[in-house]
């Protein structure tokens, strides 16, 4: 997809293609191979999210911003429940290679039994973690939205590489491209998602994480190796076409261009409570006046970070909770929740006559206890050094 921040590049050359299928068969362009690629429709989440504004640029960057908030059922309530179940609908596509998802496709047509079908679901939900605060439903959210709305396929599953499902993988939470036809130079954007309980830290740790893959040489190395050993786009011609870019050797890497794409879904207080007369305009219009103040965050960074020479896109998708938006996908997943109380205290070896020893106990301390302050947790609600929660924030998703 062209942003309208990169069409004032240099005169365009004709745009990479693949090798033609036969001799009477001219060659597919890549880019149009990589969109056929991308999977589902980009009026799939229609009925479920709502574009407060789509392929804005942000002034003084080469970022175009997007904002998605929910939309209301016919009581005005937030739909975020469907939402969650619809993403999570998505887990085999995003966590298991094509080649595989097609084996077992042609053993539903053979046999018309789904087994193998199955069998790879329940693959796809064992690789999700079960640490309590997880971002990978945010790395879901991020792998549907790229590839139905901005029809920019994963080239990569690394969720199938991970050897420990107590762990997220590294580096970056996912690996999408296309073409830009106005220069023909093949697009890979590095993905970065982070589900926080305010858009300001959101922004902040999304830019910080994806500046490195974007702007260093060799935090982003692992993942090139990956992407060159472990594509699999079950498309021969295709994957060739991509791996010649990926060769430092050769001169298509020249034409491999390095851009963003980030994700944050933060609290935003602009969505009723429950049952509601709210109107969706009346609601995505309270959302939109306070989008200058998102992109201003996203502005700021980028210069921070130094990253202005970088094209992205930046997505932003308020949430009623986001703590809530990362427990529901969580139990859609059917991970569970890690053990977060205190391991039970040891029981202690037997003593002899241990109804005859006087137990000891500690002297009362005077005066009044304070609470011990709590550990703050990224996505959580602040609280206070009295373990008193601070105010929700308004619509800006701030604190």
């Amino acid at each position: 997809m062209t942003d309208r921040a990169h069409t004032t590049r240099t005169a365009a050359t004709p745009a990479p293609g693949l090798a033609p299928t036969s001799a009477t068969h001219p060659p597919e362009p890549l880019g149009e191979a990589l969109k056929r690629l991308a999977r589902g429709t980009p009026t799939a989440l229609d009925g479920l999210l709502h574009d407060v504004e789509s392929h804005v640029t942000i002034d003084g960057t080469l970022v175009t911003a997007h904002c998605h908030c929910l939309k209301l059922d016919g009581n005005g309530r937030p739909r975020i429940e469907d939402l969650v179940k619809v993403i999570a609908e998505h887990v085999l596509d995003y966590a298991i290679p094509r080649s595989l998802i097609r084996e077992a496709d042609e053993e539903y047509q053979r046999s018309r039994s789904s087994q193998k079908l199955v069998r790879l679901v329940d693959e796809a939900k064992s690789l999700f973690t079960d640490i309590e605060q997880s971002g990978e439903g945010g790395e879901l959210l991020l792998f549907v939205l790229a590839e139905k709305i901005l029809r920019l396929p994963q080239l990569i599953c690394k969720m199938s590489l991970k050897t420990n499902t107590k762990m997220h993988f590294h580096g970056a939470d996912g690996l999408h491209a296309g073409v830009d036809p106005s220069t023909g130079k093949l697009l890979l954007y590095w993905g970065e998602s982070k589900i926080y309980g305010d858009v300001t830290g959101a922004v902040r740790e999304c830019l910080a994480s994806i500046r490195p893959m974007l702007a260093e040489y060799s935090p982003g190395q692992r993942d090139f190796q990956l992407l060159q050993r472990h594509a699999d786009l079950d498309d021969p011609a295709l994957e060739a076409a991509i791996k010649k870019h990926l060769d430092r050797d050769a001169d298509e890497f020249n034409s491999l261009e390095f851009r963003g794409l980030c994700l944050v879904g933060f609290d935003c207080d602009a969505y009723p409570t429950g049952p509601s007369t709210t109107q969706l305009a009346t609601m995505a219009k309270q959302i939109a006046a306070t989008l200058p103040t998102w992109r201003g965050h996203v502005k700021r960074r980028i210069a921070e970070e130094k990253l202005d020479a970088f094209a992205m896109h930046f997505l932003f998708v308020p949430f009623p909770s986001a703590e809530g938006f990362r427990q529901l996908m969580r139990d859609k997943l059917g991970v569970a929740k890690q053990q977060t109380s205190a391991s039970p205290a040891p029981v202690p070896a037997a003593v002899p006559n241990a109804s005859t020893v006087r137990p000891v106990v500690a002297p009362a301390k005077r005066g009044r206890t304070r609470p011990a302050s709590p550990t703050p947790v990224a996505g959580l609600t602040k609280t206070n050094t009295l373990g008193v929660k601070k105010p929700k924030g308004n619509a800006s998703g701030a604190t």
